[in-house]
């Protein structure tokens, strides 16, 4: 259901299965290992040497608010798991840091005074797909103090709406405690049970607004 606009804009892409493609085509324009391994593009493996850490995946370039890629998510398209993997801590990616999406949603967010987070990387582009511009994801199920504080330069308006499972239920206690530390008004969005954000919003986008 992603339309060719969002794929696009959002850079989606695919990593070959190949075990070394990646390396071999960086190394064969004159990058070395180090700056690879560095990057967390590769990965070096006891008893199976350097190899690519992305392999026969659905890849999500992430972006910050200044439009520069810092590092990638990736979907498994066969039963490898895990079935979503992202790059490691890097000189210049810190998962913990960042919000997949902010570099779309940064304006809306100011203008409507109000920031929505989401889980996945799906969520967030199925959601701007259908024009609701001020959704982030933040990468899994942990919402950082770091996080919160980025998005509390936008707005202190925060809406969570996570996966309505354990996981996610956890994670939205925890995110509200950050109302007080941070001086922030954190809601929570409840999604029908079973039903991830993007489901619902490409079910009936004007019934997510009634959320």
């Amino acid at each position: 259901g992603v339309s060719p606009e969002s794929i696009t804009d959002f850079q989606l892409g695919y990593s070959l299965p190949g075990w070394d493609t990646l390396k071999q085509h960086f190394t064969g324009k004159g990058e070395s290992e180090a700056d690879l391994l560095a990057a967390g593009l590769v990965i070096d493996t006891e008893g199976k040497g350097k190899h690519d850490r992305f392999r026969n995946r659905l890849m999500f370039p992430i972006v910050d608010n200044r439009g520069r890629t810092l590092g990638f998510g990736a979907r498994a398209l066969d039963d490898s798991q895990p079935k979503y993997l992202n790059s490691p801590q890097t000189p210049i990616f810190d998962k913990s840091g960042n919000l997949y999406g902010i570099n779309f949603a940064a304006e809306a967010i100011r203008r409507q005074d109000m920031a929505v987070i989401v889980e996945g990387y799906m969520d967030v582009i199925m959601a701007h797909q259908y024009g609701i511009r001020n959704v982030v994801a933040s990468m899994g199920t942990s919402i950082t103090e770091r996080q919160m504080t980025a998005l509390k330069r936008l707005s202190k308006h925060v809406v969570l709406c996570l996966d309505p499972d354990a996981a996610g239920e956890e994670a939205m206690l925890r995110g509200v405690v950050y109302e007080n530390t941070l001086g922030a008004e954190v809601r929570v969005m409840l999604l029908p049970e079973g039903k991830d954000p993007d489901e619902v919003i490409k079910a009936d986008v004007h019934a997510w607004q009634g959320f």
